[in-house]
């Protein structure tokens, strides 16, 4: 019996604490592999992590992957990691496909390896990022491509900056449409809703922005447009801020608490919002306002849209590939014009109404088991290395 192709998948997001953008990207991605009809017939699932973090890695429980692990702890093997110390690690782990999920990877000899490049946020707008994770990325990104058989990305847009940008051959990377689990992010019912906002501590209507604290997000322009819309509608809206972490937001934290003392009617939840409960937070929501910079994917458009939340995103990167045609599209640096449509999906019950419909159709078009399906076909072009 001929021996099955092995997918390994470097697993180190999912040990995150707390998943949103990459490791919830890997996590869903990973689900949707290991799910495969595929996975155990034409090839295994391999999840490969420092041994630390085993324990962490089996509480997602995923039903058919196998798990490896790197004995050093992933504290000393994110140094050795760093510093370009590790041996090619397939040597001790195995020969077959490896996927490196968050733009690093490793030295191989006798495989093929495939690396998730999301975007070049860090050379469009190199002052959003930490000084050091932006000088570590400028220098090993030319070396993460080189070692890679193929780049992967979530975008068109996204493969073509990283083309152009970083001079890679267009057949060499591969844009693979993120997914949304249409199981969990559908139109909740109000009583789900409501139990939600009683978790959270969030009263009343909403504007909801969802996403990291971060300066590429576009926050402060996002809280002057809010400001600017009339004084009924700030009465009656409120609007919601959800999402931690991030970096260099000492200004937009700022301005939110500022905002906050003047009297608008700005809100955050009292906690981390747990994941099993975004969906509800989203369907409460009468619209979901995301005018980033730059967005490599824009996932939380996506599952406002399969929720039947309107969305209002900014024009630019890939994010009116998302949305396509059921977006309200605005210009990210001009406040007047964020303030505008949001205005317009709150007081054109028809406009929402439409919105409500094409997003819906248009969330359709994604889906984490496609997204699955396209990378094992990139999996099955490199063969056995």
């Amino acid at each position: 019996m001929a021996r099955l192709k092995r997918l390994y998948i470097e697993a180190s997001p999912l040990t995150e604490e707390k998943f949103s953008g990459i490791p919830h990207f890997t996590a869903e991605l990973t689900r949707a592999i290991d799910c495969h009809p595929d996975n155990g017939k034409s090839f295994e699932l391999v999840l490969v992590v420092a041994f630390d973090k085993k324990t962490r890695l089996q509480k997602l429980g995923y039903k058919n992957a196998k798990i490896k692990t790197i004995p050093l702890p992933m504290r000393i093997f994110n140094l050795f990691w760093k510093y370009n110390l590790l041996p090619p690690l397939d040597i001790f782990l195995g020969k077959g496909t490896y996927l490196f999920p968050n733009y690093k990877n490793w030295k191989l000899v006798r495989s093929a390896s495939m690396t998730y490049i999301h975007d070049l946020g860090f050379m469009r707008y190199p002052e959003s990022v930490q000084p050091k994770n932006l000088d570590f990325l400028n220098k090993n990104i030319h070396k993460w491509i080189d070692r890679s058989d193929i780049v992967l990305t979530g975008s068109e847009h996204a493969r073509k900056e990283i083309i152009k940008l970083l001079n890679v051959s267009p057949n060499k990377i591969t844009s693979i449409y993120h997914g949304v689990d249409h199981s969990e992010y559908f139109p909740k019912e109000p009583a789900d809703i409501a139990l939600a906002k009683k978790k959270y501590n969030i009263r009343g209507d909403y504007i909801l922005y969802l996403g990291s604290i971060e300066p590429r997000k576009n926050l402060k322009r996002l809280i002057n447009s809010y400001k600017m819309l009339p004084k009924s509608l700030r009465d009656k809206y409120a609007l919601c801020l959800v999402g931690g972490g991030g970096w260099l937001n000492e200004d937009i934290i700022e301005a939110i608490d500022q905002s906050k003392k003047d009297g608008f009617n700005i809100v955050q939840p009292n906690k981390y919002v747990e994941e099993q409960d975004l969906p509800s937070i989203i369907s409460g929501a009468i619209l979901l306002a995301h005018p980033a910079l730059y967005e490599g994917f824009g996932l939380s458009p996506l599952q406002a849209m399969a929720c039947g939340t309107p969305v209002v995103v900014a024009n630019n990167s890939s994010l009116t590939e998302v949305v396509g045609k059921a977006g309200g599209l605005v210009d990210a640096e001009n406040e007047a014009d964020i303030s505008a449509k949001m205005e317009k999906v709150l007081t054109d019950r028809k406009y929402r109404s439409s919105m409500i419909a094409s997003g819906l159709e248009q969330a359709q078009k994604f889906n984490w088991g496609i997204s699955a399906q396209e990378l094992l076909k990139c999996m099955n072009k490199l063969g056995h290395k």
